[in-house]
């Protein structure tokens, strides 16, 4: 099995030890709750920075930019790099055996202001550009380019904007994303049901908030893809092969937000001397 979070976001305001654990705990509670061995599932977290963010550069120059490079993550977490240095293995610096995959990617927000994703993708691409011009450079980077739900952010003019394309879409690769935020009481966005009508399939992820406590969420969203015969040697250039090629059938799991926790994030956003809640 791989267990995959499809929105991963690292803020400054993010204790990376519990960032990490959390993300472990909650992939092996999903793969319990399935009915799935923890021990043999592999994790994943598919990081979306945007323009100004940079965790991941800080990372790979404290390796020195060497493949293979090994790197201290955080006070219990220690990372190794591939050798394209586009994925970082994180692993418990007492215990490689707890390891999960963080791969690199983008946040882009175009012309018309509506978020794309440039999953598998370290270039940088331009904001700004139009929904289009997003999606073509993204593909020309050879990243996997996702239109993410947010709150508010496909209504109106941008909503609009994304069903003509969804109506107009050809064979190039493109997702939607769901998102681990979205209170369990809003209906499921009727852009969802015209991208599956369309062959566009869902990458859920949780898009963490640059709140400190959102840290907790991470790895609680997402999907997973079951791996015919034996475990792939390298796991991120299978799964970047199987979402690519179309072949995977893609299982989603976590549960959305409730509601009283999404109305009090959202309101620590705008007053952020508001306590937090969890649950």
């Amino acid at each position: 099995m791989i267990f995959v979070d499809g929105h991963v976001h690292i803020y400054d305001c993010f204790d990376i030890d519990l960032l990490f654990s959390s993300a472990k705990d909650n992939f092996d509670r999903a793969a319990e709750q399935l009915g799935f061995s923890k021990e043999s599932a592999t994790h994943v977290l598919l990081l979306t920075e945007g323009a100004t963010d940079n965790w991941y550069g800080r990372l790979q120059a404290s390796g020195g930019g060497k493949k293979r490079a090994s790197c201290k993550v955080s006070a219990n977490w220690g990372g190794i790099f591939s050798r394209e240095m586009d994925w970082l293995m994180v692993h418990r610096r007492d215990n490689q055996k707890e390891k999960l995959y963080l791969v690199v990617g983008r946040q882009i927000v175009t012309a018309e202001g509506i978020e794309a994703l440039a999953l598998f993708c370290g270039d940088t691409i331009q904001n700004g550009l139009s929904l289009q011009d997003t999606i073509a450079a993204i593909r020309q980077s050879r990243g996997i380019p996702v239109l993410p739900w947010g709150v508010g952010k496909w209504l109106g003019k941008r909503g609009r904007r994304i069903k003509e394309l969804l109506l107009s879409h050809g064979d190039g690769l493109l997702f939607l994303g769901d998102n681990g935020g979205r209170p369990k009481i809003w209906s499921t966005p009727t852009l969802f049901t015209l991208g599956l009508e369309n062959n566009i399939a869902l990458l859920p992820g949780t898009d963490p908030l640059p709140l400190p406590e959102e840290a907790l969420r991470v790895g609680s969203f997402g999907f997973y893809l079951q791996i015919d015969g034996q475990q792939h040697e390298d796991p991120i250039v299978y799964l970047r092969h199987a979402l690519c090629s179309g072949e995977a059938e893609i299982f989603p799991f976590g549960e959305l937000l409730k509601n009283r926790v999404f109305l009090i994030n959202q309101l620590r956003l705008r007053f952020r001397s508001l306590p937090f809640v969890i649950s």
